[in-house]
């Protein structure tokens, strides 16, 4: 009986411990005021288009919350919210400093503004960066193409369009040199270079794939060779010299 006296009283000493040191960590982790690992300084690298004031009123944080129960994942979707930001990577740096490292996005192509008033720039993915561009010769121009709205984080709606974008600038057709991609015909996608070549890729959800038959024929003749090149009908490839 005394034994199990014993165990009984150690075992309420040992819940009680626990109680005391778990409400102790509550405290610590969620008391604003509590300013042992409180926010007072965010770092912020990588962006060179983004302003830092930008991203931070974007990223929800504020001075004095606890580094330890802020979510990160919940600080990066909201820094993902900015035309720029391709990506975030965040870390705490105990015990006062958060640091926001961003990836942005390349500039990638330029389309008229849909109020006729400039162009905008577009960014790797398909969105709006800028409300601003210069047509740069450098960019891809886009003709036909719809916007899911007026300006900076607006997306291209035809998504093939802009896996097309990204593979003609990164992939083995860059040195191509295509200069515009034209949608004007709702039934057919085409490209020009800067050296006069026509392009006819056909349907737009084709023309990714299309552009692997672009690829093969690249390799087997020179197709600055060439005025025209109808890949319209799939396997079969139409060549007009010049």
């Amino acid at each position: 009986m005394k034994e199990g006296t014993t165990w009984r009283g150690s075992a309420v000493r040992v819940f009680a411990v626990g109680g005391v040191l778990i409400t102790a960590a509550a405290i610590v982790l969620c008391t604003p005021w509590f300013g042992v690992v409180d926010l007072r300084e965010v770092v912020i690298s990588g962006n060179h288009r983004a302003a830092a004031t930008d991203l931070l009123s974007l990223s929800g944080l504020h001075r004095g919350q606890s580094l330890l129960v802020t979510s990160l994942a919940r600080v990066r979707e909201n820094l993902l919210a900015h035309p720029w930001v391709k990506d975030a990577t965040l870390g705490r740096r105990l015990p006062h400093t958060l640091t926001i490292r961003v990836e942005e996005r390349e500039e990638t192509a330029w389309i008229e503004a849909p109020s006729g008033d400039g162009c905008l720039t577009v960014g790797e993915g398909g969105v709006v960066v800028s409300t601003e561009c210069s047509r740069s010769e450098a960019l891809i121009e886009l003709r036909g193409v719809r916007l899911s709205g007026p300006g900076a984080g607006a997306v291209l709606l035809d998504r093939p369009v802009a896996d097309l974008i990204d593979r003609l600038r990164a992939g083995p057709l860059a040195s191509l040199g295509v200069v515009r991609i034209d949608r004007t015909d709702a039934g057919s996608v085409e490209l020009a270079t800067a050296s006069g070549l026509r392009v006819l890729l056909g349907d737009v959800n084709e023309a990714l794939s299309r552009l692997d038959s672009l690829t093969a024929l690249s390799r087997s003749l020179d197709i600055a060779d060439y005025e025209v090149i109808d890949l319209r009908f799939g396997g079969e490839a139409t060549l007009v010299p010049r």
